[in-house]
């Protein structure tokens, strides 16, 4: 017998009740209702459900929260026939399948809610409230200006941003509505070298990570524990993993923190690190609490006694004693990580793969997180280009294309070949830089003295510098060949040099601009391979920028040589100004003049001029030989516009075709009357006074040439220009026709 309406309603009302779920109403429409989870903010709607009446009675449940998806049927499976059992199943894939979608599309529009409130946020100081109250420092936080209220990011594996928590300064916490947490973290403290925290909440990892030194990951609830551990394992199979857990003993219920700490501990073969109180006034829970009652001793103490949770009896983590800030140094034991006795190849499915944009500082010309070459020849104002990009950056302008800079961001600069206060300085004032925002490396410390900065080898410190000035949205490195340690010609050295660069790249998801010049001698080649060095720096760099200027002029230009992200042809136009600032120092900054169409090798040939010109005359021979031979297939002339597609296609400039056109003989007309310019070879003009030229105002109209083929018009006959003897041949005809007279 069928069930009536209302008992239906009840029997899945039984359902949920079962996991907690409590709608304030069922309605069995057939329909997708949301509703409050037990543990969401009022609004949050994190539950929901769908319920159909008619047919098999059937429906389906969850909570976006948990990962929650139940189904639910009015009949049991073994009296359904095929037929009902078929669409039992129909609609239970369908209900998923919406609700998946709708739970997808929520959390796309939060994170990109969220990442317009962290775009339009200030970066935390050491004064906000809740810091003050926590003793704290914010590591890379953002706030909001009047209530000075903490803004943590969230991000997936990935990097991109997923939600954000807010945090009062009365210390209550609220993250976004529809935000994505599961699996999701904020992570300080650079790329771990060999050991990595794990912990609930932010003021602990703050905590954590001044007494330590070891980079942290922050889950924001003690539910999210495990499934931060494991993505994180993912990314990183040899670090050691170390959970950290807050101790909620005082809980009548359960100790959901620490049971949730010791799941994940085991879950990917990491350790369980738990806070030890000399006291239980004031109920303290966590290593905050811990440090603020009780010192870095005790903190580093408890550090020091995590315990595997896989039943291995491994030796106590060896820690170095702490200091007044972050330890930078730190013993690499590695006896905590899980020995194994096979080594497995790690395959992951494209299916598992979720695609990501490339996140860009400056759009289509600089990548964040990755590496950017900038090379050019000597005078063309690399570093003052890059201070430039800089100074858009920090102040929010506009970039060189046009383009608004969209949000503001921090810049790290390191430069052997210039120095800051009577150099660098100056140019980013010229530049209209936001100083505040501008940074620069002037060397490290090391057994308590300082030494210069080494990019070769002093990277992995740096991740714990940028983490406390708040981040870095740009590293510039002046030259890039002083972050290769051994010889810069050589491959192996560059790359393996180059990768601790751009791994802090992607661990800041921080654009790098390394500086560089051209070698000598490398007019004509492909820019990219022009770079000095070896190759390997430009097939290192997702995008490689080149810099060229006019030999007689004040402009220079800036190209796209190589990009395996963006468009790889486009230009801009640039000039240097100079400009007096305080106190009447002069310095120089760039002054952009709009985009240019075309490719790298176009754009710098417009402005260089062929190295062959004035030397031994090969390139001008092959760039004579080759208008010859086209105008000759082309019936002795072509179309000003065509001919120039011709010559830079085949890697020429067209200003050098230009300054030998009149040496060969080569004459520019108009076809007729307001028509289009031509290149004509001597044979083919006719024998009649003509004034015009190309780009004069006067016009000579040519009369039309006969409809006959090239090969009937000019075969045979014996041309002469200049001091080359040319038979113009049909377009068959080999090169070796063209003969050099002595």
């Amino acid at each position: 017998m069928n069930a009536s309406l209302s008992n239906i309603e009840a029997q899945f009302a039984i359902a949920m009740a079962g996991y907690d779920l409590a709608p304030p109403d069922i309605v069995a429409d057939g329909l997708r209702h949301r509703f409050d989870a037990p543990d969401d903010k009022k609004g949050k709607k994190s539950a929901w459900y769908i319920l159909h009446s008619d047919g098999v009675p059937a429906g389906a449940f969850g909570n976006w929260k948990t990962d929650l998806s139940e189904k639910w049927c009015g009949k049991s499976d073994q009296v359904l026939t095929p037929a009902e059992r078929a669409e039992y199943r129909a609609r239970i894939d369908k209900a998923r399948q919406d609700a998946e979608f709708t739970r997808l599309q929520l959390e796309g529009e939060a994170a990109a809610v969220c990442v317009r409130i962290l775009a339009g946020a200030r970066d935390a100081t050491d004064d906000n409230p809740y810091c003050v109250r926590k003793s704290i420092k914010p590591y890379g936080l953002k706030e909001f200006k009047d209530k000075r209220t903490l803004i943590v990011p969230i991000r997936d594996a990935t990097g991109a941003i997923t939600s954000v928590q807010f945090i009062y300064e009365d210390g209550s916490k609220l993250l976004k509505s529809n935000g994505k947490v599961k699996g999701c973290y904020y992570s300080f403290g650079g790329k771990p070298a060999d050991t990595l925290l794990v912990c609930e909440g932010f003021a602990t990892g703050a905590s954590l990570y001044a007494v330590t030194g070891y980079p942290v990951a922050v889950a924001f609830n003690a539910g999210n524990l495990e499934a931060v551990a494991k993505v994180l394992r993912g990314k990183l199979p040899g670090i050691r993993i170390i959970v950290c857990a807050d101790d909620d003993r005082f809980k009548e219920s359960s100790n959901t923190g620490l049971i949730k700490a010791k799941a994940a501990a085991a879950a990917v073969g990491g350790l369980l690190a738990v806070p030890v109180f000399q006291s239980d006034d004031g109920q303290p829970t966590d290593f905050n609490d811990l440090h603020a009652r009780e010192g870095s001793q005790a903190v580093m103490a408890a550090i020091s006694a995590a315990t595997p949770q896989d039943g291995s009896h491994a030796a106590p983590v060896a820690l170095a004693a702490p200091a007044a800030g972050p330890v930078t140094s730190l013993t690499n034991d590695r006896s905590m990580i899980p020995a194994t006795d096979t080594r497995t190849v790690k395959i992951r499915c494209a299916t598992d793969i979720k695609p990501l944009p490339i996140t860009w500082l400056w759009p289509g010309w600089v990548p964040a997180g990755k590496l950017t070459i900038l090379a050019g020849a000597a005078g063309t104002g690399k570093t003052t280009l890059a201070l430039g990009l800089a100074s858009v950056l920090t102040a929010g302008g506009t970039w060189p294309d046009g383009s608004a800079c969209k949000r503001k961001g921090n810049v790290l600069v390191w430069s052997s070949e210039d120095v800051a206060d009577d150099t660098l300085v100056p140019r980013l004032i010229a530049s209209g830089a936001d100083l505040s925002r501008c940074h620069f490396i002037e060397g490290i410390t090391e057994n308590g003295e300082s030494v210069p900065f080494d990019p070769a080898q002093d990277i992995p410190e740096l991740h714990r510098a940028v983490a406390a000035i708040g981040g870095v949205s740009l590293l510039l490195i002046d030259p890039i060949v002083s972050a290769v340690a051994g010889d810069m010609h050589r491959a192996n050295d560059v790359r393996r040099s180059l990768q601790a660069v751009v791994d802090f790249a992607e661990a800041h998801q921080c654009a790098v601009i390394g500086i560089t010049h051209f070698a000598k001698g490398g007019a004509g080649k492909a820019p990219q391979d022009r770079v000095i060095g070896s190759q390997a720096f430009g097939a290192l760099a997702r995008m490689v920028l080149v810099t060229a200027k006019e030999e007689d002029g004040a402009r220079r230009v800036l190209a796209r040589a190589k990009s395996n992200i963006a468009p790889d042809d486009g230009g801009v136009s640039y000039s240097l100004g100079m400009k007096t600032i305080n106190g009447g120092i002069e310095a120089t900054h760039a002054v952009w003049e709009g985009t240019i169409d075309g490719t790298a090798r176009e754009i710098l040939g417009e402005v260089e001029h062929d190295e062959s010109d004035g030397g031994d005359g090969g390139q001008r021979d092959d760039l004579e030989r080759m208008l010859i031979d086209t105008l000759t297939d082309a019936g002795g002339r072509m179309a000003t516009k065509a001919l120039q597609a011709e010559i830079r296609d085949a890697g020429h400039s067209w200003d050098a075709a230009k300054r030998i056109k009149k040496s060969l003989g080569i004459e520019a007309v108009k076809a007729s009357m307001g028509g289009a310019w031509m290149w004509c070879l001597p044979g083919a003009i006719p024998r009649r006074e003509h004034e015009g030229s190309e780009g004069s105002t006067e016009k000579t109209a040519l009369p039309s040439l006969p409809s006959a083929p090239p090969s009937q018009k000019v075969a045979s006959n014996v041309i002469p220009i200049s001091s080359v003897e040319v038979t113009i041949c049909p377009p068959q005809t080999c090169w070796r026709n063209v003969k050099r007279l002595a």
